[in-house]
């Protein structure tokens, strides 16, 4: 039997990066009006009309289309995209001068163990949040309320090897109930949750931290007593067991925007934000539901230990993901640096070295026919690099995606004709890319299945710059053997790491 093949659309960029936006076709439109009025006013002279009717068009056309690249940065965009770009920057640098700084050792604790306010502050590129503990099938659970982004968020951790450690057949039938699982909350229009994230997150573990405990065990006083022989046959199953330099978490993220409908179920529910957490809290359970369903086996919500020691160890790799015994307000290193363009350094309190950071988006899927484990290069392949892979998906009904399909399959048509017209060479991969647009949506008139704009990122860490440009170029050539296109976000690398973060960011 051949093995199933998936085809990706003509990408339409939905994330940070490649979108273009009404202000690019007003610099165009203002160009050319500003050509025609300087040509007309200067009529009474042929080369000064000449040199005004030519020169804004020009002028519009270098900054929209001409890609440069600025010192500092390792991307070729055009002069509208940095100066976007470069706009976020300068006001990250005007908030906190570049550096950001944890008050949470400052500010200490109350009487009761619990923060102060003052210790509760987010650095650059993460919205104001409110952590809200609820319960959820009798486990502590936390919902993330993030007002100034206007949604919601909670998060399962999920015991899962992926896709990658597992065979072809049920690698497609994952996939299948996956797609179930998307269509439950997709296809439901007054369904708050409309975005889902799924997270993987590979660090380095100590390969010797067993035989360590072995040695601390046998000098334990506990263990004096213990019968030979049963010493002997720990030794034997301690020497049989292989142990991985390597761990891998996964996570599925709900998103819900905060709109009408959720308030009202919120106000159903309670006062506030905790209204609106239990009725996230509801939600979560209904995923865990989902989850199940699909063959995915959950480990236990995060609540705020967990979720804390997420967000640290991804800062810090330092930090053990499984220590989960930090509050809140430690949940982010003591300095974060954002002043250079390729990187975001962090430093913890108590240390003088600081990991490096780099986050890429996917700038394009891959355009020709791909297996379901095309991923395995970013997610198994690296096994010394420490990174987060983060793929969002924004759902819509049946309905609707079948009509931006459409819209999408037009645009192809359109760009493929003018294309021809003007003598320029058609690309294959455009022609494949549009072809499976239209296959997508003949597949999603005939399984009335939910659609999906999808968005991913992909954060690595190093202890050094140098380490870090390895890593880079490391991933980079990953990526090509997944068939993906990936774009490192210089100069917005503080607010793309948040992207990798367990709130469900980066889509439109």
């Amino acid at each position: 039997m051949s093995a199933r093949t998936y085809q990706f659309g003509k990408h339409r960029p939905t994330g940070l990066v490649g979108r273009r936006d009404l202000g690019e076709q007003v610099v165009l439109g203002g160009g050319a009006a500003t050509g025609i009025l300087l040509g007309y006013a200067l009529s009474g002279a042929t080369a000064l009309a000449a040199a005004g009717l030519v020169l804004p068009v020009v002028l519009a056309l270098l900054v929209v289309y001409a890609p440069y690249r600025p010192r500092g940065t390792s991307q070729r965009r055009t002069v509208y995209r940095w100066w976007r770009i470069k706009r976020y920057h300068r006001r990250a640098l005007a908030r906190s001068g570049g550096v950001w700084v944890s008050p949470a050792v400052e500010a200490g604790v109350r009487r009761d163990g619990t923060p102060p306010d003052a210790a509760l502050t987010e650095p650059e590129g993460i919205a104001g949040m409110t952590w809200v503990p609820v319960t959820v099938r009798g486990q502590h659970a936390v919902v993330v309320l993030q007002p100034e982004a206007r949604c919601v968020t909670a998060t399962l951790e999920i015991a899962s090897p992926g896709l990658g450690g597992k065979e072809v057949g049920e690698q497609v039938v994952a996939l299948e109930r996956w797609g179930e699982l998307l269509d439950a909350f997709g296809n439901v229009e007054e369904h708050p949750v409309k975005r889902i994230q799924v997270l993987a997150r590979q660090m380095k573990s100590d390969p010797h931290a067993h035989q360590r405990f072995i040695a601390q065990r046998d000098e334990s006083a506990a263990t004096a007593a213990v019968p030979p022989w049963l010493k002997d046959s720990y030794d034997t199953l301690a020497n049989a067991v292989s142990t991985s330099a390597e761990e891998h978490r996964y996570y599925v993220t709900i998103h819900a925007k905060f709109t009408r409908d959720l308030a009202a179920d919120g106000a159903a529910r309670g006062a506030g934000d905790d209204g609106v957490a239990a009725a996230m809290a509801a939600y979560l359970e209904e995923l865990w539901a989902r989850c199940e369903d699909a063959d995915l086996s959950v480990i236990a919500p995060l609540d705020e230990g967990r979720m804390t020691a997420f967000i640290r160890n991804a800062y810090d790799p330092d930090h053990a993901i499984w220590d989960t015994g930090l509050p809140q307000a430690h949940a982010f290193p003591r300095n974060i640096d954002v002043r250079d363009g390729e990187y975001v350094a962090t430093r913890a309190a108590g240390s003088t070295e600081s990991w490096y950071h780099a986050t890429a988006a996917v700038t394009a899927w891959p355009t020709t026919p791909v297996g379901p484990d095309f991923l395995s290069p970013l997610l198994i392949g690296m096994p010394d690099v420490i990174r987060t892979i983060a793929i969002t998906q924004a759902l819509e009904p049946n309905d609707k995606a079948v009509e931006r399909m459409l819209a999408e399959d037009t645009n192809n048509q359109a760009e493929l004709l003018r294309d021809r017209r003007r003598g320029k060479n058609v690309d294959p991969r455009d022609m494949i890319a549009a072809t499976a647009t239209g296959s997508r949506g003949m597949a999603l008139a005939a399984s009335g299945a939910a659609g999906a704009a999808v968005v991913g990122y992909l954060t690595v860490s190093a202890r050094s710059r140098e380490a870090l440009d390895r890593t880079k170029r490391t991933t980079a050539s990953r990526a090509r053997n997944a068939h993906l296109r990936i774009e490192w976000l210089d100069l917005e690398h503080a607010r793309a790491f948040a992207t990798t973060l367990p709130f469900a960011g980066g889509i439109k």
